[in-house]
């Protein structure tokens, strides 16, 4: 009697029991429920003779939740075909519990036309389950193309669920597929605090397909941890997290691995859109092998073109660790503002460029880089795309020194890239905003210190530039400036050799607002070609000397007089406050007249 009246309730609220016998593994099929009917309110598993569960084409089922009672086995729901118009399960309510005490599975191994489409979505406030439940998302064998999709539409949630994302190694159509496997997250929906394992690369003919994790709209990663696996193929992509449109990466983890092969890409994530890196915790490790590259971050690297030069990606508040090499050859992690579609911000965001600790180039370091690649018109027309430019907003980026002899600091680079006969003059290029720049000196003999450079028509606006010396023969801290890029009204500080580098500019004078020094160091270019630091507000000497050191592709004249620094308070100091480096055997020395410090030479 108690059986029947629990069978007609079920039957009146649509709820059912996965049988323990069931004739086939299909979910659609009536007859293996119990009571005899596909369930629309909660579908109960118990105990089975069948534990893989699955769909059949073109037939889609809704249901509120899923429920894996005390004692069940674990479970796997499969979906293996393309998705139909209709996804192959929508849950709707309260979504997935598991008390079963055993972890349960559902696996998405398929292809899909998108992340409108996925086989498996969640929708209203439906939760994808605690820790003991895991999702897969990937192609349907590994050698098919791009993967399955897993969707959370509404204010759904990935709750503490485990996932792992994959693509295949076969080349997926150019349109109405996905790149690889994908779990997205649309509307409001968020990732909770879910785990997430994003694989790249499995084919060295088609590396442009990974894993993929996506945030569309005002979606949101909560406190999700985000591993984006590196390149695993020579000329393959490590795994992804994309952020697009208006959606925030909150207060998530993301661990950025570097390449595990020569030639291959570290693992991403791509802050696209007016996205915003909100409070999250950044981690872009080096790569493991020689010639690969090491994990990043970027901001506004991809699609949509924004409709307004004054709008793109945000770092927020973010904090991000940009790691060094720790082997020969191998790619730094870094963090690239690259301002291809828009026109991207670090905000508040803090930076730490760590040094590599193996000798070898500066890409080896943790580094930071603003750029725009010239000519933009080809990406997004002539329209906003014209005057898309990265600021360092009000960020603080810390440069570490190297750790070994003639092993890179870690950097901060603005810069201009243009194709062959492209000019780059007029372009407007990327800003160190309000932001401050410590460069650190080394303390190991050899090494090189922490660098912030300026390059092509890039601006240091009015930052807050700060070098450090070295001690125990280590490289200092270095602020660079070469091209044609200005100095704004930037104030530099310059401590125990900290060291000012204008001698690679193009023009005669560099513009800044202030100069404090303590034992800092000026390098200048002087001769045919003579680089005067201007500082356009106040100069303050703390500690002395002042040390120029010169540069000079073509020598000096002996006797003539070369001006190398004006400042309007110059003249309240004296000339024996400055010291300089000798040029071809000519020894420097120094006069104050009025508001410039003018260097001549003699044998």
């Amino acid at each position: 009697m108690i059986d029947n009246i629990r069978a007609s309730s079920s039957a009146a609220t649509g709820s059912s029991d996965w049988a323990e016998q069931p004739g086939s593994s299909h979910w659609t099929t009536a007859a293996n429920w119990n009571p005899a009917q596909v369930p629309t309110n909660t579908a109960r598993f118990g105990n089975s003779t069948r534990t893989e569960v699955g769909f059949v084409a073109t037939i889609g089922a809704t249901v509120e939740s899923i429920e894996f009672g005390d004692g069940a086995p674990s479970y796997t729901i499969r979906f293996t075909d393309p998705a139909p118009n209709a996804p192959a399960l929508t849950i709707t309510g309260a979504g997935v519990v598991n008390s079963s005490g055993k972890p349960q599975r559902f696996v998405v191994a398929s292809s899909s036309a998108g992340y409108e489409n996925p086989q498996l979505k969640f929708i209203n406030s439906a939760t994808a389950g605690g820790n003991d439940v895991e999702y897969a998302a990937g192609p349907s064998t590994p050698a098919h193309a791009a993967g399955g999709v897993i969707g959370f539409h509404n204010t759904s949630n990935a709750g503490s669920a485990s996932f792992i994302v994959r693509t295949g190694a076969g080349t997926p159509p150019s349109e109405g597929s996905t790149v690889g496997g994908e779990v997205s997250f649309s509307d409001s929906s968020s990732a909770d605090t879910a785990r997430f394992t994003i694989f790249g690369s499995t084919s060295t003919t088609d590396g442009d397909t990974f894993g993929n994790v996506v945030f569309h709209n005002t979606s949101c990663a909560a406190h999700g941890v985000f591993t984006n696996v590196g390149g695993t193929v020579p000329g393959g992509n490590g795994g992804n997290t994309q952020f697009y449109d208006n959606a925030t990466a909150a207060n998530g983890v993301y661990h950025n691995e570097g390449a595990v092969v020569g030639l291959a890409n570290g693992g991403d994530v791509a802050i696209d859109g007016c996205a915003t890196a909100a409070q999250g915790q950044y981690h872009n490790y080096a790569a493991t092998a020689a010639g690969g590259f090491g994990g990043v971050t970027s901001f506004n690297n991809n699609y949509p073109c924004l409709p307004s030069n004054n709008m793109g990606a945000s770092a927020g508040n973010g904090f991000f660790h940009n790691h060094g090499a720790t082997g020969d050859g191998q790619g730094g992690g870094h963090t690239y503002f690259t301002a291809k579609y828009g026109s991207p911000t670090a905000a508040q965001g803090t930076f730490i460029n760590y040094g590599s600790a193996v000798a070898g180039n500066q890409s080896c370091a943790g580094h930071t880089v603003f750029s725009i690649s010239l000519p933009r018109e080809a990406d997004c027309g002539s329209g906003p795309s014209a005057n898309y430019s990265p600021d360092a907003g009000r960020g603080v980026f810390w440069n570490l020194p190297g750790s070994s002899d003639t092993a890179s600091g870690g950097y901060t680079q603005f810069t201009v890239y243009a194709d062959p006969g492209v000019s780059t003059a007029g372009s407007n290029g990327p800003s160190g905003g309000n932001a401050t720049f410590v460069n650190m000196g080394a303390v190991v003999p050899g090494a090189c210190g922490g660098q912030t450079s300026f390059g092509g028509t890039s601006s240091a606006m009015n930052a807050e530039l700060i070098a450090f010396g070295g001690i125990n023969d280590g490289g200092a801290g270095t602020i660079v400036f070469s091209g044609d890029a200005s100095g704004g009204t930037a104030s530099v500080q310059l401590h125990d050799g900290g060291t000012i580098d204008i001698s690679g500019c193009t023009q005669s004078g560099l513009t800044i607002g202030a100069l404090e020094s303590a034992g800092g160091c000026i390098v200048v270019s002087v001769g045919a070609q003579t680089t005067c630091l201007i500082v356009s507000e106040q100069l303050g000497i703390t500690a002395t000397p002042v040390r120029i050191s010169f540069k000079s592709a073509n020598g000096v004249t002996v006797g003539e007089s070369y001006v190398v620094l004006t400042a309007p308070n110059l003249g309240s100091f004296a000339a024996d406050q400055f010291t300089g480096t000798t040029v071809g055997g000519a020894t420097p020395s120094f006069s104050i007249v009025g508001t410039e410090l003018h260097v001549s030479f003699s044998s």
